[in-house]
């Protein structure tokens, strides 16, 4: 029998040993994980978000239990300047960890940006005022408003960049002032163009970032391709796919493919891009110094227990390991 966790605040688990690079392993396999969406990686802790249950767990990657973090079960807003396990949340889709081990949660249905303190525990909102819409550029807290948020990450440099995925921009908050502004997109549903200013451009569908020393990258779910803004020069570059709704380009250049809604990102220890191709039930990878991609789990490389059911959140694990939420298998995934 399958347990099923309802937020449970210890959830017991079994962790099976990776028996080659080439096939992937079930985590957490003695329980039904409530469609794990973001997955966060630091040493060796592992974060999930569920979006069934409304939860944030962690755990470590070799060790058989969870901890649930954040979120007490129910669907709502609520609990703020609270222990975070009394929280309710609205499709939390992705968990960021700081250096000082603050958690920053994408709290997407409810179109805020939250945050659990690494010492007292408790949980507060950042940034949104819970209502669907855009305001509050070069404003804080509640005087900003998102719409339907989906990923975050720290920049690096004081701030968290997020996805705000309705809208169609992406945003930087100033985690010091708390100062929000947009640093691309203009609320068109259109694609960039290659080489173009960032803060200038259009974004189709922010739903993925992942950045590095020299860029940001951004999957673009609508929009069915990845680009990637040089953090330096401000401009925004083509990285794949055509922008059609398609499953094509294996073995070829990145550019030529096409995607159907990418919805994870991860730079890998080998410098290469991992996308999560999400109606695809595929796992890509992009070859950034020969810009060539293929498929390197599920979609056409299906055999018996790696057919992925529309995958999202992704984050690597030493080189080239990677871990990835196979949502609606209600598992998480490692492979190589």
């Amino acid at each position: 029998m399958r347990l099923v966790p309802v937020c449970s605040v210890f959830v017991a688990v079994a962790v099976s040993l990776i028996s080659s690079a080439s096939e992937p392993v079930e985590l957490f396999q003695e329980i039904k994980l409530g469609n794990p969406f973001g997955i966060e990686i630091n040493g060796d802790q592992i974060w999930v978000t569920t979006v069934d249950d409304q939860c944030v767990y962690r755990g470590m990657l070799d060790s058989p239990s969870l901890v649930r973090v954040a979120g007490n079960g129910k669907l709502g807003y609520s609990g703020d300047g609270g222990p975070a396990t009394d929280a309710t949340m609205n499709w939390p889709h992705e968990v960021r960890r700081d250096e000082a081990g603050n958690l920053f949660i994408a709290d997407t249905r409810n179109h805020v940006i939250r945050r659990v303190d690494a010492e007292t525990l408790v949980i507060t909102t950042v940034a949104g005022d819970g209502v669907a819409g855009f305001a509050g550029d070069g404003m804080s807290k509640t005087k900003v408003r998102f719409n339907q948020p989906h990923s975050v990450v720290l920049d690096g440099e004081g701030g968290l960049l997020v996805a705000d995925t309705v809208n169609h921009r992406l945003r930087r908050i100033d985690l010091q002032t708390g100062i929000v502004d947009t640093i691309s997109g203009n609320g068109k549903k259109m694609l960039p163009t290659d080489g173009a200013l960032a803060v200038e451009s259009p974004l189709h569908g922010p739903r993925s970032l992942a950045v590095d020393k020299a860029s940001i990258w951004i999957a673009l779910r609508e929009g069915n391709s990845v680009w990637r803004i040089d953090r330096e020069a401000g401009t925004i570059h083509h990285v794949a796919g055509t922008g059609k709704k398609g499953y094509s380009g294996d073995g070829g250049a990145s550019k030529d493919a096409t995607f159907s809604g990418p919805k994870g990102l991860a730079i890998d220890g080998a410098g290469r891009l991992l996308v999560v191709d999400t109606e695809n039930h595929a796992v890509r990878r992009i070859d950034l110094t020969g810009g060539n991609i293929e498929t390197v789990l599920g979609g056409n490389n299906v055999s018996a227990g790696t057919k992925l059911k529309r995958p999202h959140g992704i984050n690597v694990t030493g080189e080239t390991g990677f871990v990835v939420a196979d949502s609606e298998n209600n598992r998480v995934l490692r492979g190589e």
